[in-house]
């Protein structure tokens, strides 16, 4: 009788929570202004690509008890959540955050004056794929 390898994968489900953001300021004085606002440390970070000529620059706060990514939404070529073309960036919080937390970080976010609009964004197997 042949020996059977059994595998398993993992399918406990990557969970963050996302945000997007509508401002007319280019990345690095968005995320400028944040940290100003909010007392964060956003840097550049790597850039996300997902394929040819479609590359989104990244910022990144990291703490010991969190890290956020702020993604920008657009780039040359497209969108990279065409869904949320209203939306020029989006920040990503590794985290599951609850409604208290989302509606906290809503409400200090509102006060970063290059901010125009918010909304929590329902994470989709498709953004699992490209952010996860």
């Amino acid at each position: 009788m042949a020996k059977r390898n059994i595998v398993r994968l993992d399918t406990t489900p990557l969970t963050f929570t996302i945000i997007g953001i509508s401002s007319h300021e280019n990345d690095y004085r968005l995320s400028w202004s944040i940290n100003e606002q909010l007392g964060l440390s956003f840097v550049q970070g790597e850039s996300l690509v997902i394929s040819a000529g479609k590359e989104f620059t990244c910022f990144v706060h990291e703490d010991e008890n969190r890290k956020i990514q702020l993604f920008s939404n657009r780039c040359d070529n497209g969108f990279l959540f065409d869904k949320y073309k209203n939306f020029d960036f989006i920040m990503k919080f590794d985290a599951d955050l609850n409604e208290k937390e989302i509606n906290a970080w809503l409400r200090d976010l509102r006060k970063v004056p290059l901010v125009s609009a918010l909304l929590p964004i329902p994470v989709t197997k498709q953004m699992i794929q490209i952010l996860g």
